[in-house]
C-alpha cells in the first residue's frame, strides 16, 4: 500500500504540473475566467493520471478487458472529488481569501488528493476477481474441501471420450483460424470447461513440428508453466510433468503429470494427445479448481503452413450459482486469454525451433524427418509413413 501511494502522489504530482500549466496558460494566455479554465485544466489532469496509474500504479490489477469500465469509473470518482474539490476549493480561496488562482488551485489539489487515492484503490482498479472471491468464500464456507463424485466423473468421462471421438474423426482440411471460443457444462458439484481454438504455423511441415514437439518434448514456455521435464518415453508417448499455476477466483500452483501421445494419421495429418494422470496442489490440499486437464491436438498440412487446432477440457469443482453470474464471465476470460497464450506460444516456439535446428544442422528437420530415416542420439525424433517414434 505505501509503494503504491508513492507512486499514486508521482503520477498525481506530474498530473498537478499538467493542471497547472493548462490553467495559468487558459486563464493568462486566452483569458479565460478561472471557473471554465478549471475544468479543463482538472479534466487534461485527469486524462494523464489514468493513464499512468492503468500503466504503473495499478499495473498489476489492469486488463485489457476491463480498461473502459476502469475509466468510466476513474471519470465518474474524478469527476465527483476532483472537479467538485477544485472548482468549490479553488472559488472559496479566490473568493474569500483573495488568492490567485493558481495559487488557490494548488490548495485544493491537496485536500482532494487522499480521496482519489482511496476510492481508485478500494474502486476504480479493484480486481472484479477479488470481490468475486470474497463472495466465494461466503457462499462456500467449506472451499477447503472438494468430493469428485461419480456422477463427475461419469460426465467427465463422456466428454472425453466425445473429444478423442472428434480428434479422429475425418474433418476437411481448412487454413482458416477460429478464435478461442468455449463454455462451461456443469453437473452437480463439477464445471467442464470445453475450449477450442487454432492457430498456423507459417513456413513448415508437419514433421517439423512433430519434430519440435517431441524433442525435447516439454511444452513450450509460456507464463503459466513455471517447471517441465520428460519423465519417461516410451514409442510415441511422453510422460512429462509440469508446475503448472493456475488464477481464475484465486491463484493456485499444481504439480501435474501427464501422458503425451502423439499418431501420425496420414502424409499431411498428425493428432497428439495430452491426458493428465496426476494433479496435486503444491500445498497438499485439494479445494477442487483443478481435477483433470486434457489436451486434444490436431496437426493438418494446408499448403506450405500447418494449422494446429486444439481442443481442450478442464474439470474443476462447480460455481455456486449466486455468484456465477459474476465469475461466469471472469473465469471465460481467463480461460480465453489462456488459450490463446498457448497458441501463440506454440507457434512461436515451433517457428524458432524449425529456423534455430536449420541453421545449426545443415541437415534440417524435413530432411531428419524423412520417411524411414533414423536419428543417432538419446531422444531424437524419426517419423514414418504410419508413426511417429522415438528412438532411444
Amino acid at each position: 500500500m505505501r509503494n503504491r501511494l508513492k507512486l499514486f502522489l508521482t503520477v498525481g504530482a506530474i498530473g498537478f504540473l499538467v493542471q497547472i500549466a493548462a490553467l495559468i496558460f487558459l486563464t493568462t494566455a486566452l483569458h479565460w475566467r478561472y471557473e471554465p479554465a478549471t475544468a479543463v485544466a482538472v479534466e487534461l489532469a485527469i486524462l494523464h493520471n489514468f493513464w499512468w496509474h492503468e500503466r504503473w500504479t495499478w499495473r498489476d490489477r489492469s486488463t485489457r478487458e476491463a480498461t473502459l469500465k476502469r475509466w468510466y469509473r476513474f471519470q465518474i470518482s474524478a469527476g465527483c472529488i476532483s472537479m467538485v474539490g477544485n472548482l468549490v476549493g479553488t472559488a472559496c480561496l479566490v473568493e474569500y481569501f483573495h488568492l490567485v488562482p493558481a495559487a488557490a488551485n494548488v490548495a485544493a489539489v491537496a485536500f482532494t488528493s487522499l480521496g482519489n487515492f482511496l476510492v481508485a484503490d478500494r474502486w476504480v482498479f479493484l480486481r472484479t476477481s477479488v470481490a468475486c472471491a470474497a463472495l466465494l468464500l461466503v457462499c462456500a464456507p467449506r472451499l477447503g474441501a472438494a468430493e469428485l463424485n461419480p456422477e463427475i466423473l461419469a460426465a467427465w468421462n463422456r466428454q472425453t471420450a466425445d473429444a478423442q471421438a472428434r480428434l479422429r474423426g475425418d474433418r476437411p482440411a481448412s487454413s482458416a483460424q477460429t478464435g478461442p471460443q468455449g463454455r462451461a457444462i456443469h453437473v452437480s458439484g463439477g464445471s467442464i470447461h470445453l475450449w477450442r481454438g487454432s492457430t498456423l504455423v507459417r513456413h513448415a511441415t508437419v514433421d517439423q513440428l512433430l519434430a519440435a514437439m517431441m524433442d525435447p518434448g516439454t511444452p513450450p514456455p509460456q507464463e503459466d508453466v513455471l517447471e517441465s521435464r520428460v519423465l519417461a518415453r516410451l514409442g510415441s508417448t511422453l510422460h512429462v510433468y509440469v508446475k503448472l499455476r493456475r488464477t481464475a477466483i484465486v491463484t493456485v500452483v499444481y504439480d501435474t503429470e501427464h501422458d503425451v501421445s502423439f499418431r501420425r494419421a496420414s502424409a499431411n495429418l498428425a493428432t497428439s494427445e495430452s491426458v493428465s494422470t496426476r494433479i496435486a496442489e503444491t500445498n497438499g490440499g485439494d479445494r477442487g479448481f483443478l481435477w483433470r486437464l486434457n489436451s486434444y491436438w490436431r496437426y493438418v498440412q494446408v499448403g506450405r503452413d500447418v494449422l494446429v487446432e486444439l481442443e481442450s477440457l478442464s474439470l474443476s469443482r462447480d460455481i455456486p450459482l449466486l455468484v456465477r453470474p459474476i465469475a461466469g464471465p471472469i473465469i471465460n476470460g481467463i480461460a480465453r486469454e489462456s488459450m490463446r497464450r498457448t497458441l501463440d506460444a506454440l507457434e512461436q516456439y515451433v517457428e524458432s525451433a524449425i529456423a534455430n535446428r536449420a541453421d545449426g544442422n545443415p541437415a534440417s528437420l524435413e530432411t531428419r524427418a524423412q520417411p524411414g530415416r533414423q536419428s543417432a542420439g538419446p531422444g531424437r525424433v524419426a517419423v514414418d509413413a504410419d508413426r511417429v517414434g522415438l528412438e532411444r
